[in-house]
Protein backbone atom coordinates (compact mmCIF):
# COMPACT_ATOMS: atom_id res chain seq x y z
CA UNK A 1 0.00 0.00 0.00
CA UNK A 2 1.15 3.52 -0.74
CA UNK A 3 2.69 5.24 2.35
CA UNK A 4 0.99 8.52 1.40
CA UNK A 5 -2.43 6.87 1.55
CA UNK A 6 -1.54 5.37 4.92
CA UNK A 7 -0.46 8.78 6.21
CA UNK A 8 -3.68 10.40 4.98
CA UNK A 9 -5.70 7.61 6.59
CA UNK A 10 -3.80 8.11 9.86
CA UNK A 11 -4.54 11.84 9.77
CA UNK A 12 -8.24 11.16 9.23
CA UNK A 13 -8.33 8.70 12.14
CA UNK A 14 -6.41 11.12 14.39
CA UNK A 15 -8.78 13.95 13.47
CA UNK A 16 -11.73 11.75 14.38
CA UNK A 17 -10.14 10.84 17.72
CA UNK A 18 -9.44 14.52 18.38
CA UNK A 19 -13.04 15.49 17.68
CA UNK A 20 -14.41 12.68 19.87
CA UNK A 21 -12.12 13.54 22.79
CA UNK A 22 -12.80 17.25 22.47
CA UNK A 23 -16.52 16.75 22.95
CA UNK A 24 -16.16 14.22 25.77
CA UNK A 25 -15.32 14.43 29.45
CA UNK A 26 -11.64 13.86 28.58
CA UNK A 27 -11.30 17.27 26.90
CA UNK A 28 -8.74 18.60 29.45
CA UNK A 29 -6.49 15.70 28.44
CA UNK A 30 -6.86 16.12 24.68
CA UNK A 31 -3.15 16.68 24.03
CA UNK A 32 -2.18 13.91 26.46
CA UNK A 33 -4.37 11.51 24.48
CA UNK A 34 -3.36 12.77 21.05
CA UNK A 35 0.40 12.48 21.60
CA UNK A 36 0.43 8.69 22.10
CA UNK A 37 -2.25 8.33 19.39
CA UNK A 38 -0.05 10.30 16.94
CA UNK A 39 2.97 8.21 17.86
CA UNK A 40 1.00 5.00 17.37
CA UNK A 41 -0.39 6.16 14.00
CA UNK A 42 2.99 7.34 12.71
CA UNK A 43 4.65 4.15 13.93
CA UNK A 44 2.15 2.03 12.04
CA UNK A 45 2.71 4.06 8.88
CA UNK A 46 6.47 3.70 9.20
CA UNK A 47 6.14 0.00 10.03
CA UNK A 48 4.29 -0.46 6.73
CA UNK A 49 7.12 1.40 4.96
CA UNK A 50 9.74 -0.99 6.41
CA UNK A 51 8.18 -3.87 4.47
CA UNK A 52 9.38 -2.17 1.29
CA UNK A 53 13.03 -2.36 2.40
CA UNK A 54 15.16 -4.82 0.51
CA UNK A 55 17.03 -7.65 2.13
CA UNK A 56 16.03 -10.94 3.63
CA UNK A 57 18.89 -11.22 6.14
CA UNK A 58 18.12 -11.34 9.85
CA UNK A 59 19.64 -7.94 10.66
CA UNK A 60 18.70 -6.24 7.39
CA UNK A 61 17.85 -2.60 6.80
CA UNK A 62 14.42 -2.95 8.46
CA UNK A 63 15.67 -4.43 11.75
CA UNK A 64 16.52 -1.27 13.71
CA UNK A 65 13.53 0.79 12.51
CA UNK A 66 11.22 -2.10 13.43
CA UNK A 67 12.85 -2.35 16.86
CA UNK A 68 12.26 1.36 17.54
CA UNK A 69 8.75 1.19 16.11
CA UNK A 70 7.92 -1.76 18.37
CA UNK A 71 9.17 0.10 21.43
CA UNK A 72 7.22 3.23 20.50
CA UNK A 73 4.04 1.18 19.95
CA UNK A 74 4.37 -0.64 23.27
CA UNK A 75 5.21 2.42 25.39
CA UNK A 76 2.64 4.68 23.72
CA UNK A 77 -0.04 2.03 24.18
CA UNK A 78 0.79 1.69 27.87
CA UNK A 79 0.56 5.47 28.41
CA UNK A 80 -2.66 5.74 26.41
CA UNK A 81 -4.17 2.82 28.33
CA UNK A 82 -3.33 4.41 31.68
CA UNK A 83 -4.88 7.72 30.65
CA UNK A 84 -8.05 6.10 29.31
CA UNK A 85 -8.43 3.84 32.37
CA UNK A 86 -8.57 6.94 34.52
CA UNK A 87 -5.36 6.56 36.47
CA UNK A 88 -4.27 9.86 37.96
CA UNK A 89 -3.79 11.52 34.60
CA UNK A 90 -1.48 14.23 35.86
CA UNK A 91 0.89 11.61 37.28
CA UNK A 92 0.86 9.36 34.21
CA UNK A 93 1.43 12.21 31.78
CA UNK A 94 1.68 15.71 33.19
CA UNK A 95 -0.34 18.35 31.40
CA UNK A 96 1.51 20.04 28.60
CA UNK A 97 1.94 23.70 29.38
CA UNK A 98 3.76 24.75 26.19
CA UNK A 99 1.34 25.44 23.39
CA UNK A 100 2.41 23.99 20.08
CA UNK A 101 4.71 21.35 21.60
CA UNK A 102 2.72 18.51 20.04
CA UNK A 103 2.98 20.08 16.59
CA UNK A 104 6.69 20.77 17.06
CA UNK A 105 7.38 17.18 18.14
CA UNK A 106 5.38 15.78 15.21
CA UNK A 107 7.22 18.03 12.71
CA UNK A 108 10.53 16.95 14.24
CA UNK A 109 9.54 13.27 14.05
CA UNK A 110 8.46 13.50 10.43
CA UNK A 111 11.61 15.48 9.56
CA UNK A 112 13.69 12.79 11.25
CA UNK A 113 12.21 10.04 9.11
CA UNK A 114 12.67 12.12 5.96
CA UNK A 115 16.26 12.99 6.92
CA UNK A 116 17.20 9.31 7.22
CA UNK A 117 17.15 9.04 3.42
CA UNK A 118 19.45 12.04 2.94
CA UNK A 119 21.96 12.06 5.82
CA UNK A 120 21.72 8.47 7.03
CA UNK A 121 20.26 6.69 10.02
CA UNK A 122 23.01 7.35 12.57
CA UNK A 123 23.49 11.07 12.01
CA UNK A 124 19.75 11.76 11.72
CA UNK A 125 19.05 9.69 14.87
CA UNK A 126 21.71 11.58 16.80
CA UNK A 127 20.31 14.95 15.68
CA UNK A 128 16.73 13.86 16.37
CA UNK A 129 17.46 12.81 19.93
CA UNK A 130 19.47 15.96 20.66
CA UNK A 131 16.68 18.18 19.24
CA UNK A 132 13.91 16.32 21.03
CA UNK A 133 15.61 16.38 24.41
CA UNK A 134 16.36 20.06 23.90
CA UNK A 135 12.68 20.77 23.08
CA UNK A 136 11.67 18.90 26.20
CA UNK A 137 14.10 21.12 28.17
CA UNK A 138 16.25 18.31 29.47
CA UNK A 139 18.83 20.03 31.65
CA UNK A 140 21.93 17.80 31.43
CA UNK A 141 22.76 18.51 27.80
CA UNK A 142 26.30 17.13 27.83
CA UNK A 143 25.06 13.87 29.37
CA UNK A 144 22.42 13.25 26.70
CA UNK A 145 24.82 14.14 23.88
CA UNK A 146 27.37 11.63 25.23
CA UNK A 147 24.69 8.95 25.76
CA UNK A 148 23.20 9.59 22.33
CA UNK A 149 26.59 9.40 20.61
CA UNK A 150 27.49 6.26 22.57
CA UNK A 151 24.25 4.48 21.71
CA UNK A 152 24.59 5.41 18.01
CA UNK A 153 28.15 4.13 18.00
CA UNK A 154 27.10 0.93 19.83
CA UNK A 155 24.31 0.13 17.39
CA UNK A 156 26.67 0.82 14.49
CA UNK A 157 29.27 -1.59 15.95
CA UNK A 158 26.67 -4.32 16.48
CA UNK A 159 25.33 -4.07 12.93
CA UNK A 160 28.73 -3.97 11.26
CA UNK A 161 30.46 -6.97 12.87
Amino acid sequence: MDPMLLAIGALIVLSGIGILVRFSGMRPYLSNILIPCCLIALSLVFLAITFRFSGEEEAGPAAIPRLWISLILILSSIILGQILRGKDKDEVVPRIKRRGLLALVMVTLISYFLAISYIGYFLSSFLFIVLLLNMLTYRKKLLFIVLDAGSSWGVHRILHR
